[in-house]
């Protein structure tokens, strides 16, 4: 994959790097794509791999609200939650994707970096011509913050880049994180640092909420998208022809008649009522 570096000091460095972590920024990020991703609202996404069914359910509900919103989605897309996440920020028209790799840029490429995540039977998924297309066209951003050549991806990586995505979002959305996992010691890292952060709704992630992370349902989660400056998508206005009134030819029109055709009632006398 060809990519670009960029430092600290270059003006197109993400500032919200540069004012979170000061002088410990990432010395170097590489990239592909559209870097301006980064200046849209942006909700970064992890998630443990050890969640059910319950919880990719009440995630999913919580997504329906979510993906009335304009903004990035950025990751690493690895989990089962993450990567239903990302096939939902390439169905919407409103969202952009970045892809957070943990891989060096100069191995990656965005059919190894699919491999990873969607095994056979899962790999031929709705949206995977979609995926290409914005490759195709530059229409996705990825980023790495590890060496251009590094082939694995090193729980030492894994944590950095992971990090780094949640300090370049706005609001960082956890679905799942039990006592244990790296997502709850990352979920505790990120609420420390005062980045915004929510869950679902649910008892089964009870350990996110006594860290203080707040848990939404799909009703509830709106007023936290916004007061975190979540904007609406505009809804696409429908063109529709104007349809003209029916006129009837003129040959088939009812005629009108002011005066009455009959002035005066006149009925037939009969015969046998007639000395009446």
């Amino acid at each position: 994959m060809e990519y670009k570096i960029i430092t600290p000091s270059d003006s197109k460095y993400p500032q919200k790097l540069i004012k979170s972590l000061g002088d410990k920024c990432p010395d170097k990020i590489y990239y592909s794509g559209p870097l301006e991703f980064l200046d849209h609202f942006t909700m970064a996404v992890i998630c443990s791999d050890k969640s059910g069914g319950i919880a990719l359910m009440e995630t999913n509900q919580v997504l329906f609200t979510v993906r009335e919103y304009e903004m990035n989605y950025i990751g690493g897309w690895h989990s089962v939650i993450e990567t239903e996440i990302f096939r939902l920020s390439l169905f919407r028209k409103n969202t952009t994707t970045t892809l957070f790799s943990a891989k060096g840029l100069a191995v990656e490429t965005f059919e190894s970096f699919l491999k990873d995540r969607f095994y056979p039977p899962l790999h031929e998924f709705p949206e995977r011509d979609e995926y290409f297309r914005r490759a195709k066209n530059s229409e996705l951003l990825v980023l790495s913050v590890s060496n251009p050549n590094e082939t694995r991806q090193s729980r030492k990586n894994v944590i950095e880049r992971n990090w780094t995505s949640c300090v370049l979002a706005d609001i960082v959305f956890v679905p799942y994180g039990p006592k244990g996992s790296k997502t709850y010691t990352m979920a505790k890292r990120i609420h420390e640092a005062n980045i915004p952060a929510f869950t679902i709704e649910n008892d089964g992630c009870k350990d996110l909420h006594e860290l203080g992370i707040p848990g939404f349902n799909r009703k509830t989660v709106r007023a936290f998208l916004e007061d975190n400056g979540a904007k609406r998508a505009i809804p696409q206005k429908e063109t529709r022809k104007s349809v003209e009134a029916y006129k009837r030819p003129i040959s088939q029109q009812l005629s009108f008649v002011k005066e009455p055709t009959q002035k005066e009632l006149k009925f037939k006398k009969n015969s046998k009522n007639s000395n009446l």
